[in-house]
């Protein structure tokens, strides 16, 4: 562009800005407030396409692990839990315009198979919702579950971010893991202590969303937890953390596990080091053992530390009972038949929410609704809403994840989702073994395969996958991530495939002989005896 051209379009824009100033001074001037949203939308949208990748990926870090939890737990402002969901629905701006900016053409590297199957899944929850009573309000909370977040998936899988900042990522997790531990303290020995609730340590959740009288996402800190293990325990094996480091990260996360008494994630240890060791019991199959047996011995561990600090005295089972140890506890939740009533509602079990479900939908005969449910925000009670289903029960039915999916989106959804989240595992897995990513990666995409199992077999324990801002920002970051080093490995294959065809070809190829004699030096490279003389 010519120096006048240049000068011409900056005028323009000049005259644009100061046109949009005035405009939007005459409408402020005239005292209504409401006429000032369609001006402060645009400039929204302007911040959206000038803010840089980088400062969007870690403002989503940073807010969802750092500071909504906190925010929700001491400062008591509930609506914090909209922040992450807004910045992630905001992403999709700047996405959409980075699929269609113009570059040179590219090798296509193709999607995997669990994108296609994330379509499947937000197709059957808008047809359920379209067939069924939508209610604005409940469709609008709703997105913070079945749409948001996957914006960041997409923008990690197509390289809107930096491959050092992913990198940079997964260590700001570990040390978010590692920061569990102080704030995890100072919630049992002050906060928990000072409650009167009959399982006081429920008030123990980190930096996850809580707050101090009613409990909070305490198992989502120990999902988080466990998959930070997961990573520490990669690194090291492929060498890329100092061992003083990965001690001191493992004590922090095991600490934090012991103060916040999380039954079901400790059981989860032996489930995860299996599946972080399953290619050993092959190979090496005295180490898999080996490692499992540690997990299994600190499992048990934990679990006595369990027994002789929060269940003496404290704790009441589903029958009003003090359990005897945390594993009647688990058994309790396990009991499709238990259920009382207390303080005019119902405290039902898991696997009694899940029989209630198939009772009403298999067995009193609602094959529609137990193929594809009620709609999104169905079973929620917010500020902006109440779901058709909550009026209709005496419990809640949002309390985990599989409940949510097979009322709101049937038998069909929750399958599409657990089969979305084993995919990307797969292909986690699968780069974790190439040669074509670098080490530190391959050990990171080894954690995140686990975490995104321990995701879908973790459904029935709890919501945190759809209703935790942190755990779905860690869902969606595993996703993309792994999705990214699939396309990589997928577009390096041709050319590494090429370059080993080469190799093997310049290998089997002879060189040419050399001649001897007088005038005539032997071709270089030539091994030659001892004493030779040329000449």
């Amino acid at each position: 562009m010519t120096p006048a051209r240049s000068r011409g379009a900056a005028w323009l824009l000049l005259f644009c800005v100061l046109g949009f100033a005035a405009l939007m001074g005459a409408v402020a001037g005239l005292g209504r407030p409401m006429l000032l949203g369609p001006f402060i939308a645009l400039l929204g949208l302007v911040v959206l396409f000038v803010v840089p990748a980088r400062l969007m990926f870690w403002s989503l870090l940073l807010l969802s692990m750092l500071v909504v939890g906190p925010v929700m737990y001491f400062a008591k402002i509930e609506s914090a839990r909209w922040g992450p969901p807004l910045l992630a629905m905001a992403l999709y701006v700047p996405l959409v315009a980075y699929v269609l900016k113009p570059r040179r053409s590219q090798p296509d590297a193709g999607w995997p198979l669990w994108l296609f199957v994330l379509f499947m899944f937000i197709a059957t929850a808008v047809f359920s919702t379209v067939m069924g009573s939508p209610m604005l309000g409940e469709v609008v909370v709703a997105s913070r579950a079945y749409l948001a977040f996957w914006s960041f998936a997409l923008a990690l899988a197509l390289g809107m971010f930096a491959v050092r900042d992913m990198l940079l990522g997964w260590w700001a997790l570990l040390a978010c893991a590692a920061i569990q531990l102080p704030v995890s303290m100072y919630q049992y020995f002050v906060v928990a202590k000072q409650s009167m609730r009959l399982s006081p340590w429920d008030a123990v959740v980190g930096t996850f969303p809580g707050n101090m009288d009613g409990g909070g996402a305490s198992h989502a800190m120990g999902i988080f937890l466990l998959i930070a293990l997961c990573a520490v325990v990669a690194l090291w094996r492929a060498r890329r953390i100092h061992r003083g480091l990965a001690v001191v990260i493992g004590a922090c996360i095991l600490g934090s596990l012991v103060l916040s008494e999380v039954k079901a994630v400790v059981l989860l240890v032996p489930v995860a080091f299996a599946l972080q060791f399953w290619r050993e019991l092959v190979r090496r199959p005295l180490l898999a053992v080996g490692a499992v047996v540690v997990s299994v011995g600190l499992m048990a561990s934990i679990m006595t530390l369990y027994q002789t600090t929060f269940y003496a005295g404290r704790g009441v089972t589903l029958q009003g009972k003090l359990p005897s140890s945390p594993l009647e506890s688990i058994q309790n939740q396990l009991n499709p038949q238990q259920a009382h009533t207390k303080d005019g509602g119902q405290i039902v079990s898991r696997a009694a929410r899940v029989a209630d479900w198939w009772r009403r939908g298999v067995t009193y005969g609602d094959p529609y609704h137990a193929l594809l449910g009620y709609g999104v925000g169905a079973t929620q009670n917010s500020s902006f809403g109440m779901g058709e289903l909550v009026p209709k029960f005496a419990y809640l039915l949002d309390t985990t994840g599989t409940n949510i999916l097979l009322w709101e989106t049937g038998v069909i959804g929750h399958l599409l989702l657990v089969l979305l989240l084993l995919l990307a595992a797969a292909n986690a897995n699968a780069c974790s073994r190439s040669p074509l990513v670098p080490v530190e990666h391959r050990a990171l995409l080894e954690a995140g395969g686990v975490g995104l199992v321990l995701f879908a077999i973790t459904l029935p324990y709890s919501n945190f996958a759809l209703r935790t801002p942190p755990s779905q920002f860690l869902m969606v970051f595993m996703l993309g991530y792994a999705t990214y080093w699939w396309r990589q490995v997928r577009l390096a294959q041709p050319a590494h495939a090429m370059g080993r065809f080469n190799a093997a070809a310049d290998a089997t190829r002879a060189p040419p002989p050399a001649r001897g004699g007088s005038g005539t030096r032997p071709a270089a490279g030539t091994v030659l005896p001892a004493g030779y003389r040329h000449g």
